[in-house]
């Protein structure tokens, strides 16, 4: 029964780069082998979105066929909709990805890829990030998908609801999954610059296209682990309270009072 129940689990694939991006297609072939698969993203690239939703816009979904499905809106629209638009069955298992270019540190907080898993564990559900450093283009993604498999497949009793599980695949990596490095988010480092042109009077425009990345690979941290070639998966909490600044300034209003 336990086996049988595996067997039909309903998973969400979904993304921030479009339903037609390399990754989702190949976690899509891999996990449907097995489970069953349900691919919603959106219309276009929504990177950096984090977990934007559309709640007075009205969206266009385009039903490609009876497990694809196309938003004009957000990927967390799209977890949203496959949740709770009654176009699936009950899903169990949210997984975002895979997407091209890593997600870790300060990242998490920008992602879409990360903002629609953080949004499947607000509703309850499983929730896997899945980013891969390898920029190839052109590349299927295959290798990656299949790790992702054999990890949900052979463990998926270690993951708990109400987590996001990070994950960052390095361009070259070990195919064990007991070589996965457990990791916290480290720090990343951001440059800036924006180009500007006068286009009319005091109206300027105004485009980034992309910041400078860096980061501090601090010990036991994604970036470090990374950078030693090692998959990294971090498990990030929905409680973002600054416990220790909490207990702080619980004493400092003790103190006025």
């Amino acid at each position: 029964l336990f086996y049988f129940y595996f067997c039909n689990m309903n998973i969400l694939i979904t993304n921030d780069d479009g339903i037609s991006s390399a990754g989702i297609l190949s976690l899509e072939k891999i996990f449907k082998q097995k489970y069953n698969t349900f691919l919603i993203a959106p219309l276009k690239e929504r990177s950096a979105t984090s977990q934007a939703l559309s709640i007075f816009n009205r969206m266009r979904v385009e039903k490609v066929n009876h497990d694809h499905y196309i938003v004009d809106g957000y990927p967390v629209d799209c977890v949203n909709i496959g949740l709770h638009g009654k176009i699936f069955p009950n899903i169990d298992i949210v997984i975002s990805g895979i997407n091209r270019g890593v997600n870790m540190g300060h990242d998490v907080h920008y992602s879409g890829t990360v903002g629609a898993a953080r949004h499947a564990a607000i509703h309850g559900r499983l929730a896997f990030a899945v980013s891969s450093g390898n920029l190839k283009h052109g590349y299927s993604y295959e290798r990656e998908a299949s790790f992702i498999f054999k990890l949900i497949d052979e463990y998926l009793d270690f993951f708990k609801t109400g987590i996001v599980y990070n994950i960052n695949i390095p361009l070259e990596f070990s195919e064990n999954i007991q070589e996965i490095q457990i990791t916290k988010l480290g720090i990343r480092t951001y440059q800036d610059e924006y180009k500007v042109v006068n286009i009319y009077e005091n109206i300027y425009e105004f485009f980034l296209g992309g910041s400078h990345l860096g980061s501090i690979p601090t010990q036991n941290s994604d970036f470090f682990a990374f950078q030693n070639g090692k998959v990294t998966l971090t498990p990030i909490s929905l409680d973002t309270t600054d416990w220790k600044e909490f207990s702080e300034l619980q004493e400092k209003w003790k103190k006025t009072t």
